[in-house]
């Protein structure tokens, strides 16, 4: 009878692992930072739609994740440099990205149609994307800003 139930409770776990799905999978680490497939899906989606591509585009997706984890390794640096940005200056990016969209897509309810979300979850989707991006660029601005090529 023991080995009836213990058979049994490995069958029940065994079915129950191999019914688990993957949430999301991790692509790339950098530094302290990982992007997930979820994020990378989300940016390819983001482009293609702005720029009339096609989402399942290799070459896309590559270069987009290259873009992503060359924007940690700034990011990484403005860290270790203490660069910050205020909320007032990532709500006005945030407001600017949204509007920006929305002219794109011809109105509010096309672009939460587009992504399948409201514009405040967006808003919260894109809040700590862009305050990493303000960060990096204010660190490209001070570190790179006063060259001039020759």
């Amino acid at each position: 009878m023991r080995r009836f139930i213990f058979g049994l409770m490995l069958l029940f776990i065994a079915c129950n692992i191999s019914a688990q799905q993957v949430l999301d999978k991790i692509v790339a680490v950098v530094d302290k930072e990982i992007i997930l497939q979820s994020e990378l899906n989300f940016q390819v989606a983001s482009v293609a739609a702005q720029q009339h591509l096609d989402a399942k585009d290799k070459s896309l997706k590559k270069r987009i994740l290259n873009k992503m984890i060359e924007d940690k390794l700034v990011y990484a640096e403005a860290q270790l440099d203490s660069i910050s940005v205020t909320d007032a200056e990532v709500n006005s990016q945030l407001e600017n990205q949204i509007n920006y969209f929305i002219q794109q897509y011809g109105s509010k309810e096309k672009l939460e149609k587009t992504y399948g979300m409201s514009v405040s979850r967006i808003k919260r989707k894109l809040r700590d994307d862009t305050r990493k991006n303000l960060m990096t660029q204010k660190l490209r601005r001070d570190k790179f800003g006063n060259v001039e090529v020759t």
